[in-house]
């Protein structure tokens, strides 16, 4: 009736039944709510794995809607939900597990504790004659040897059929309790790693093949499946982002060393400019003290002659020295007076 009940709601939707003041107050449920059921979602709730087993888990208290499921794969945020319920169902397959390897050792630890069946004892009368045909069969042994040492081949070879016939007769006695002893260990007990279920040592194919076939066992193979799949993805995950971030480092340091040498390298030429402006001003400086002494060689030279330190202001004061002394002579020239 449920299964009938929840194959209507895929179909027709949960309010289908629903009147109109009903469906007001009705709120529509969608993937990414809280009452469904995150690893039904992405991948098996294990609730229902063990239905009607050893193991069942009862039913799940939240919703399992396979209208939803499709609409979660769907939505543009199906890959970032994935790792989200994800995690939630490895922790809950994680305790699932936990528990069973507790009961696996437990049921280890209880075979182990189980002692090799013993041979059933012999009765007292089947003693006396396994004593009997032992003792026959050394005074025997002992009869051969000599008449192999004396060379009587053909007497040594009649006592040795003997012997055989009394090794005959003590199997005879032993071979009963061999058999009761090979049929109990052939129901001796092993257990199942997968699912912790105690089987039948040395049992009949089929019924080995029916185990394994079973739903507990199917079910805590997916289990450990998915969560060996899951640590291998997150490992895998762990050492990309590693190597990315190696990755990354190494860039960086790339980069940074890429700076360090673009800087020494600007600081280089900056260093050979200020070289090339001291140079230049060196130059400088030589030029005008170059000029300072050609100056003062030339001052030098003017004030022997009674010039002035000054070359341009010598020179002037020649030529007006010259002009007065000529306006000078005019002024007394005795060649005016006559004509006057």
């Amino acid at each position: 009736m449920d299964a009938q009940r929840a194959l209507l709601d895929d179909l027709m939707g949960a309010a289908r039944n629903m009147t109109e003041d009903e469906r007001k107050g009705y709120r529509e449920i969608k993937w990414d709510d809280r009452e469904v059921c995150g690893p039904f979602m992405v991948q098996f709730c294990p609730h229902d794995l063990f239905v009607n087993t050893k193991s069942n888990l009862g039913p799940c208290e939240k919703i399992h809607d396979h209208k939803l499921k499709e609409s979660f794969e769907e939505s543009p945020r199906h890959d970032a939900f994935v790792p989200r319920f994800e995690a939630d169902l490895a922790q809950f397959c994680e305790k699932l597990v936990s528990d069973l390897d507790k009961k696996v050792r437990r049921g280890r630890d209880r075979l182990a504790q189980e002692l090799d069946v013993p041979t059933p004892p012999l009765s007292s009368e089947q003693s006396e004659q396994l004593s009997l045909i032992e003792e026959k069969i050394k005074k025997l042994l002992e009869q051969i040897e000599e008449l192999g040492e004396a060379g009587k081949v053909d007497e040594a070879e009649a006592l040795m059929r003997k012997v055989d016939v009394l090794n005959a007769e003590k199997s005879a006695i032993i071979q009963p309790n061999s058999k009761i002893t090979a049929l109990i260990q052939e129901k001796k007990m092993e257990l199942c790693e997968t699912c912790g279920s105690f089987l039948v040592a040395n049992d009949a194919a089929d019924r080995a093949q029916s185990h394994v076939a079973g739903k507990q066992h199917i079910g805590y193979s997916m289990i450990r499946d998915f969560l060996a799949n899951y640590k291998a993805a997150k490992e895998k995950a762990r050492e990309e982002a590693k190597l990315a971030k190696e990755k990354e480092d190494e860039e960086r340091k790339k980069r940074r060393d890429e700076r360090e040498k673009s800087r020494e390298k600007r600081e280089q030429s900056r260093e050979r400019d200020r070289d090339r402006e001291k140079e230049k001003s060196r130059d400088r400086d030589r030029d005008r003290d170059r000029d300072r002494e050609g100056d003062r060689s030339r001052d030098w030279r003017g004030n022997r002659h009674g010039y002035y330190r000054n070359g341009r202001g010598n020179h002037e004061r020649e030529r007006n020295r010259d002009h007065r002394g000529r306006d000078r002579s005019r002024s007394y020239s005795p060649v005016r007076r006559d004509r006057r």
